[in-house]
């Protein structure tokens, strides 16, 4: 039986999918998109990993996602009132959690990505384009009425962004580095300060700052000015890490199946 190896990856918009197969090769690039549904022949794609691998794969929705990282974070931290949010590329998908239950999701098109393009926020940022910012994605927020419902929760994020911005807190304000951030915790301060900063910042002095990753310098304001007004609209105190995400969260839908 011939061995074959699949690798599958989304990066800065665009789709990688490899197959390796016996000593058959085959690479796809796909530019700009954000998940493998946004890719127009995604049909395609599909067969091909079924037809070299055996596998047949089924894309998940924008709620599946939410619920998963929702499954992931019911099992592995101990809160049971919060909004969660995951932020990918260029969506981020909000849930309301209560009393342990999944009650609201919304899928909204304010990922760091298009926002960053929308507002040009890889470079300096001036207190006219944050208050453009502010108003278009308040104008979004208001279109779902049940965020309201969870003013004053603190609210759990998934995603590379938020995580990122909080290993950037603790290498500047904490003087240590943190090689787990699972549960971590940052309040409004925290993360306004940290905000005020890089978007007084171009790109160039971003990267030189601790703990900035390079390959999010470009986007990094983008998620940090979301989640600054996320909190404001939602009157939320603090923000909680989920290093987990989708992938513990099928894991532990088939331990309950």
């Amino acid at each position: 039986m011939k061995k074959w190896e699949y690798f599958f990856t989304i990066t800065r918009n665009i789709l990688i999918i490899k197959y390796k197969f016996g000593t058959f090769n085959r690479l796809f690039i796909y530019k700009n998109v954000d998940r493998i549904i946004d890719v127009i022949d995604k049909d395609v794609i599909l067969n091909e990993i079924k037809k070299e691998t055996g596998f047949e794969v089924r894309i998940l929705s924008g709620y599946e996602e939410s619920y998963l990282g929702y499954v992931s974070t019911v099992n592995t931290l101990d809160y049971s009132n919060y909004f969660l949010v995951d932020m990918g590329g260029a969506s981020v998908e909000i849930a309301l959690v209560k009393n342990n239950k999944f009650k609201h999701y919304a899928s909204l098109p304010l990922g760091p990505i298009p926002l960053s393009s929308r507002f040009n926020l890889f470079n300096k940022i001036s207190p006219f384009t944050k208050n453009e910012f502010k108003n278009y994605i308040y104008n979004e927020f208001n279109k779902y009425h049940w965020l309201k419902q969870g003013r004053n929760l603190p609210i759990v994020t998934i995603g590379g962004s938020i995580k990122n911005i909080a290993q950037i807190h603790i290498c500047n304000h904490l003087g240590y580095t943190e090689s787990s951030l699972h549960n971590f915790q940052m309040n409004y301060s925290d993360l306004s300060h940290i905000n005020n900063k890089l978007c007084s910042l171009d790109y160039n002095e971003r990267i030189n700052i601790k703990g900035v990753s390079k390959k999010r310098a470009d986007v990094i304001c983008a998620s940090s000015n979301f989640m600054k007004y996320f909190m404001l609209y939602t009157h939320s105190k603090k923000i909680i890490i989920n290093t987990y995400g989708i992938r513990e969260g099928i894991f532990y839908s088939c331990l309950e199946e």
